[in-house]
């Protein structure tokens, strides 16, 4: 495979192709070169280690939903709001990841769990945390010839995490703002959260500052209310037909009330 890519340095590497698909249909897309990748032995294991859990960036996530289970809670949560059956049973987490949409729906989930990227290259692999992998609109780390080869998940898991996706249907749709949440208290302090987005900055993005609001306090409605305001100043969303900054910015802090009062039994 890498010697076709460097052979062809312009190849569309294709992994499911459920979104280069309606490039092709839709926008009359081509490429002379296509490389599918999504049956390469390398790209479709699944290995649990003591640290992490490692997912072979080609399997599909109807492979992945059957394999995992409930032992990922968050993306067992995850699967089903991800488009539709006949969809999952194409699309990968690995060309979700490289096409680098602000809107795609597993950078949340993925950077809420501290995912990392294996990153593949002919002349060996390096490891990149996914919060780093992004560096614009619709691009990311990945150098000429390099592929993703798997995603890690680190372990254990936060205890507590839900995933939210507003969109104008219910299913099968495109989200106009996503958001998943990973916590841990000790006792009724925060001890750790990892906030993951996406629709509200031109690449998925991690919400540091509010994550940095919470840590360290009581997980109660006065810290979320402030918390709130804090996640709805620090991005700065576009207007689109799916929904207008000022919506984008109440979504936010809608959500993560909504994660509060779903996790307020963990304190109660």
């Amino acid at each position: 495979m890498f010697r076709i890519t460097a052979d062809h340095p312009q190849a569309k590497l294709v992994a499911g192709g459920t979104d280069w698909a309606v490039e092709v249909n839709q926008r009359f897309a081509r490429a002379s070169v296509q490389v599918g990748l999504d049956q390469i032995p390398e790209l479709r294991s699944l290995v649990w280690h003591s640290r992490y859990l490692e997912i072979g960036a080609g399997l599909t996530l109807s492979e992945l939903e059957a394999a995992l289970g409930s032992s990922i809670p968050l993306l067992q949560e995850w699967f089903p709001r991800f488009a539709s059956r006949l969809i999952r049973n194409r699309a990968t987490l690995g060309g979700n990841l490289g096409t680098a949409s602000p809107i795609g729906d597993s950078p949340p989930v993925l950077l809420a769990l501290r995912a990392e990227l294996v990153l593949a290259h002919e002349a060996g692999e390096r490891v990149v945390p996914l919060a780093e992998f992004f560096t614009g609109y619709r691009q990311t780390q990945l150098q000429p010839g390099e592929i993703i080869r798997a995603i890690r998940i680190p372990l254990p898991l936060a205890p507590t995490a839900h995933f939210y996706k507003v969109c104008k249907r219910p299913m099968d749709d495109i989200s106009t703002v996503a958001a998943g949440f990973a916590l841990e208290l000790e006792g009724r302090i925060v001890r750790s959260i990892c906030i993951g987005l996406g629709g509200v900055a031109p690449t998925p993005v991690r919400a540091y500052h509010t994550e940095a609001a919470l840590l360290g306090k009581p997980w109660d409605e006065r810290t979320v209310q402030a918390a709130a305001e804090t996640i709805r100043a620090e991005f700065t969303p576009i207007d689109d037909h799916r929904g207008s900054a000022a919506y984008r910015k109440a979504m936010l802090g809608r959500l993560l009330e909504k994660f509060f009062y779903h996790t307020s039994e963990v304190v109660a």
